[in-house]
Protein backbone atom coordinates (compact mmCIF):
# COMPACT_ATOMS: atom_id res chain seq x y z
CA UNK A 1 0.00 0.00 0.00
CA UNK A 2 2.83 2.25 1.09
CA UNK A 3 4.63 1.53 -2.37
CA UNK A 4 1.44 2.35 -4.16
CA UNK A 5 1.49 5.58 -2.47
CA UNK A 6 5.14 6.81 -3.46
CA UNK A 7 4.45 5.52 -7.00
CA UNK A 8 1.07 7.63 -7.39
CA UNK A 9 2.89 10.44 -5.62
CA UNK A 10 6.27 10.61 -8.47
CA UNK A 11 3.91 10.13 -10.68
CA UNK A 12 1.44 12.81 -9.82
CA UNK A 13 4.97 15.11 -9.50
CA UNK A 14 6.17 13.98 -13.04
CA UNK A 15 2.42 15.12 -14.59
CA UNK A 16 2.78 18.19 -13.09
CA UNK A 17 6.60 18.81 -14.10
CA UNK A 18 4.86 17.77 -18.11
CA UNK A 19 2.58 20.91 -17.35
CA UNK A 20 5.08 23.15 -17.01
CA UNK A 21 5.26 25.74 -19.34
CA UNK A 22 8.12 24.75 -22.01
CA UNK A 23 8.74 28.38 -23.89
CA UNK A 24 11.65 29.08 -21.93
CA UNK A 25 13.35 25.70 -22.52
CA UNK A 26 12.31 25.65 -26.32
CA UNK A 27 14.86 27.65 -27.24
CA UNK A 28 14.19 31.56 -28.79
CA UNK A 29 16.09 33.87 -30.33
CA UNK A 30 17.84 36.57 -27.89
CA UNK A 31 18.10 40.05 -29.64
CA UNK A 32 18.73 43.76 -28.95
CA UNK A 33 16.24 45.57 -30.57
CA UNK A 34 17.17 49.03 -30.37
CA UNK A 35 13.71 51.01 -30.90
CA UNK A 36 10.67 50.48 -29.03
CA UNK A 37 8.41 48.12 -30.47
CA UNK A 38 4.73 47.06 -30.03
CA UNK A 39 3.44 43.85 -29.08
CA UNK A 40 0.14 42.84 -29.68
CA UNK A 41 -1.56 45.63 -27.23
CA UNK A 42 2.24 45.97 -25.54
CA UNK A 43 4.66 49.13 -26.31
CA UNK A 44 8.03 48.09 -25.21
CA UNK A 45 11.45 49.96 -24.52
CA UNK A 46 14.62 49.31 -26.49
CA UNK A 47 16.88 46.83 -25.12
CA UNK A 48 17.14 43.15 -24.80
CA UNK A 49 14.83 40.13 -25.26
CA UNK A 50 14.26 36.88 -25.92
CA UNK A 51 11.60 36.28 -28.37
CA UNK A 52 10.49 32.11 -28.28
CA UNK A 53 7.26 30.14 -28.92
CA UNK A 54 5.18 27.01 -27.60
CA UNK A 55 3.04 25.83 -29.73
CA UNK A 56 0.68 28.71 -30.75
CA UNK A 57 1.97 31.22 -28.67
CA UNK A 58 4.58 33.50 -28.73
CA UNK A 59 6.80 34.82 -25.39
CA UNK A 60 8.48 37.71 -25.22
CA UNK A 61 10.99 38.35 -22.29
CA UNK A 62 13.03 41.19 -21.02
CA UNK A 63 16.87 40.91 -20.06
CA UNK A 64 15.88 39.46 -16.70
CA UNK A 65 13.98 36.79 -17.81
CA UNK A 66 10.46 38.20 -17.02
CA UNK A 67 7.98 37.41 -19.74
CA UNK A 68 6.40 41.09 -21.01
CA UNK A 69 4.07 39.47 -23.62
CA UNK A 70 2.77 36.47 -24.89
CA UNK A 71 0.60 36.39 -28.05
CA UNK A 72 -0.65 33.94 -30.24
CA UNK A 73 0.48 33.19 -33.59
CA UNK A 74 0.40 31.22 -36.91
CA UNK A 75 2.53 29.07 -38.32
CA UNK A 76 5.11 30.61 -41.72
CA UNK A 77 7.15 29.48 -44.26
CA UNK A 78 9.61 31.27 -46.57
CA UNK A 79 12.47 32.68 -44.85
CA UNK A 80 15.56 31.06 -43.70
CA UNK A 81 16.19 31.09 -39.57
CA UNK A 82 20.10 31.34 -40.19
CA UNK A 83 22.27 29.93 -37.21
CA UNK A 84 21.26 33.05 -34.66
CA UNK A 85 17.63 32.77 -35.65
CA UNK A 86 15.42 35.83 -36.61
CA UNK A 87 12.75 38.37 -35.48
CA UNK A 88 11.51 40.15 -37.85
CA UNK A 89 9.43 43.39 -37.21
CA UNK A 90 7.07 45.54 -39.78
CA UNK A 91 7.17 49.43 -39.37
CA UNK A 92 5.01 52.34 -40.12
CA UNK A 93 5.85 55.92 -39.74
CA UNK A 94 7.40 55.85 -36.69
CA UNK A 95 5.52 52.75 -35.10
CA UNK A 96 7.23 49.19 -35.59
CA UNK A 97 5.86 46.01 -34.35
CA UNK A 98 6.83 42.33 -34.02
CA UNK A 99 5.89 40.55 -36.79
CA UNK A 100 7.60 37.23 -37.07
CA UNK A 101 9.83 34.74 -34.93
CA UNK A 102 11.93 32.71 -36.60
CA UNK A 103 13.83 30.36 -34.29
CA UNK A 104 17.22 28.51 -35.80
CA UNK A 105 15.97 25.38 -33.78
CA UNK A 106 11.89 25.20 -35.35
CA UNK A 107 11.05 23.94 -38.68
CA UNK A 108 8.30 27.06 -39.45
CA UNK A 109 8.47 30.35 -38.45
CA UNK A 110 5.83 32.43 -36.32
CA UNK A 111 3.93 35.15 -37.15
CA UNK A 112 1.97 37.18 -35.39
CA UNK A 113 -1.38 38.32 -36.01
CA UNK A 114 -1.72 42.60 -36.67
CA UNK A 115 -3.17 44.89 -34.00
CA UNK A 116 -5.95 47.13 -34.38
CA UNK A 117 -2.97 49.78 -33.87
CA UNK A 118 -1.14 48.01 -37.01
CA UNK A 119 -4.03 47.42 -39.02
CA UNK A 120 -4.96 51.14 -38.97
CA UNK A 121 -1.56 52.19 -39.56
CA UNK A 122 -1.38 50.04 -42.16
CA UNK A 123 -4.53 51.37 -44.14
CA UNK A 124 -3.05 55.08 -44.14
CA UNK A 125 0.03 53.41 -45.40
CA UNK A 126 -1.84 51.90 -48.00
CA UNK A 127 -3.91 55.14 -48.89
CA UNK A 128 -0.39 57.51 -49.41
CA UNK A 129 0.69 54.21 -51.39
CA UNK A 130 4.06 53.86 -49.27
CA UNK A 131 4.70 50.28 -48.11
CA UNK A 132 5.73 49.08 -44.76
CA UNK A 133 9.43 48.76 -43.91
CA UNK A 134 10.31 45.29 -43.01
CA UNK A 135 13.22 45.20 -40.34
CA UNK A 136 14.77 42.19 -39.52
CA UNK A 137 16.83 41.35 -36.54
CA UNK A 138 19.47 38.54 -36.65
CA UNK A 139 19.75 36.54 -33.56
CA UNK A 140 22.91 37.15 -31.09
CA UNK A 141 24.87 33.70 -30.78
CA UNK A 142 23.31 31.71 -27.97
CA UNK A 143 26.58 31.48 -25.05
CA UNK A 144 24.80 29.86 -22.67
CA UNK A 145 26.25 26.17 -23.93
CA UNK A 146 29.35 25.39 -21.75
Amino acid sequence: MKRQMIVRAAFSALMGLAALPSHAQSGGVRVNVPFKFQVANRMLPEGEYLISSSKDNVFVQNAQGRTVAMVQSNAVTGRAAGATGKIVFQCYEKHCFLSELWSPTAYAGRQLPKSHREEELAKKEAAKKEAPIYFALAGAPNNNHH
